[in-house]
């Protein structure tokens, strides 16, 4: 009989990769802050990205920025770029006084992706209409209507940033398939995987060690020769991988970039 658990979301960046970690072992999702996590609000599907600063060069000094992009981006001026997916980029901003802005980087002109901030004006730019906003999101000038939307944060005053961001929380369910592939049978992770974006799966044995990709399957008995998976559709879909440890943690990563 199959063994169904459901788990939390999880998200971690490295070369900045989200992820959601399942350990064969204890039927419980485990935590290994590498550069950030995504943890879902338990009644909303918002999730809490948390960064490690020290990951984040740029965040390291008063008026750095970083803008991590999920789903890829297409076109340029003057219609774009845009994201590929339903993900705008999001652009997290340090200002004076240990205080941070994250924000959606949608124009609210015509939808282009505003740039990350540039140190020499502190002022971000859209690179399609010229629209203007302050380091905090505000509008300054040109033809943008409003602010850019600013997501909720919290610095713990040394090194880690959390930011509130909606629509990046969502559940797996891990399965044991007895017999299926060799004797220790195989690992099914079931997710919602959304279109444009580009999945790894990851395991590590143990938490004080480092994640690795691991080859998958799309099939329960299917050769493991894939190393990334994508849809053009959002769907629910099905990874199969070789449990070849008694206990060990598996990830399904998402891959950011950041620029």
């Amino acid at each position: 009989m199959n063994q169904r658990f459901s788990l939390r979301r999880r998200a971690f960046i490295k070369t900045f990769t989200f992820a959601t970690a399942y350990s064969t072992l204890l039927r419980t999702v485990r935590t290994d802050i590498v550069a950030a996590e995504i943890i879902p609000l338990a009644t909303s599907s918002t999730g809490t990205l948390r960064l490690k600063l020290s990951n984040f060069p740029a965040l390291a000094n008063e008026f750095g920025s970083v803008r991590l992009i999920i789903n890829p981006l297409i076109g340029g001026p003057p219609n774009g770029p845009r994201p590929d997916g339903q993900f705008y980029p999001v652009i997290i901003n340090r200002a004076a006084n240990n205080t941070f802005y994250a924000l959606n980087s949608r124009c609210t002109h015509q939808n282009c992706v505003v740039d990350p901030l540039d140190p020499s004006i502190n002022q971000m730019i859209c690179p399609c209409h010229g629209s203007v906003f302050a380091i905090d999101g505000r509008r300054v000038s040109g033809q943008a209507t409003s602010a850019l939307t600013r997501y909720m944060v919290r610095f713990d005053g040394t090194n880690t940033l959390e930011v509130q961001i909606p629509s990046l929380g969502y559940t797996v369910v891990g399965s044991l398939i007895q017999g299926a592939g060799n004797a220790r049978g195989r690992v099914r992770l079931e997710f919602r995987a959304l279109r444009k974006i580009e999945y790894e799966v990851h395991f590590r044995d143990s938490l004080d060690k480092e994640a690795a990709p691991v080859p998958f399957s799309s099939t329960p008995d299917g050769p493991l020769e894939q190393t990334v998976f994508s849809v053009n559709t959002n769907t629910n879909a099905s990874l199969y991988v070789e449990r070849n440890a008694a206990a060990g943690f598996y990830t399904i990563a998402v891959r950011i970039v950041e620029a």
